[in-house]
């Protein structure tokens, strides 16, 4: 792109929003990035902020949505959010689900999760409202069976395989995607790109690794016929 800024737009794979797999533009689904160009004056000023953790209120409950801070800036960020968590729960004489605040901060899924206890006063409390989740994500790659007598690269080592995932889920939205899977072993969780026919496709794939995500793969060789 030739334009020196950030751009807002739709995308063709829908199945990326919310994930970390863009070089710096906001994706939206198709429909709700028509929605905003209808509703948005031209000239309409945006601020991008670094603000991992979000609390809002919608017909009187509390939700927390989390996502995965940026380097440097977690500690902080959560000091922030629990200090007005705790200045909320004294000023509304509410009650605050602390373990579930912490299950939201640590899985970080970037979705607005209700974190008030039940009240339990015999009167009735209004419902959260529960995020809706297409039955099938369109534009979602589909990742090649495993075949010994491919090419793959090693992406990843981690332990945790929430981590995992979210690496192969971006390595999979690439353009033209790069397919890749979580394998999972006793001493940890493996991100493992391809099936590939040759050598060359995978030489390819990384160095599209380390020049669009800075991750440096591993060559694994096809399995040996014996």
């Amino acid at each position: 792109m030739s334009k020196p800024s950030y751009l807002i737009h739709g995308t063709n794979k829908p199945a990326s929003i919310g994930l970390n797999a863009s070089n710096g533009c906001l994706r939206l689904y198709p429909e709700n990035v028509k929605m905003l160009y209808d509703d948005t004056p031209l000239k309409t000023p945006v601020v991008i902020v670094n603000q991992p953790y979000l609390i809002g209120q919608d017909n009187g409950v509390l939700y927390l949505e989390a996502h995965k801070p940026q380097e440097g800036s977690g500690a902080l960020e959560l000091e922030r959010i629990y200090a007005k968590l705790k200045a909320m729960e004294k000023k509304g004489a509410r009650t605050l689900d602390w373990k579930k605040i912490k299950n939201v901060q640590v899985e970080a899924r970037g979705i607005p999760i209700p974190i008030e206890m039940s009240q339990g006063d015999g009167e009735e409390a209004e419902k959260p409202i529960e995020v809706e989740h297409p039955v099938k994500l369109y534009g979602k790659p589909e990742v090649p069976e495993l075949k010994s007598d491919a090419w793959y690269v090693l992406a990843a080592k981690m332990r945790d395989e929430i981590e995992a995932l979210r690496i192969a889920a971006i390595i999979n939205h690439q353009g033209p995607p790069i397919p890749a899977r979580v394998l999972s072993k006793s001493d940890g969780h493996r991100v493992i790109a391809g099936p590939f026919d040759d050598i060359n496709a995978a030489k390819d794939a990384v160095k599209r690794l380390k020049i669009d995500l800075e991750i440096d793969g591993i060559l694994i060789e096809p399995e040996k016929k014996i």
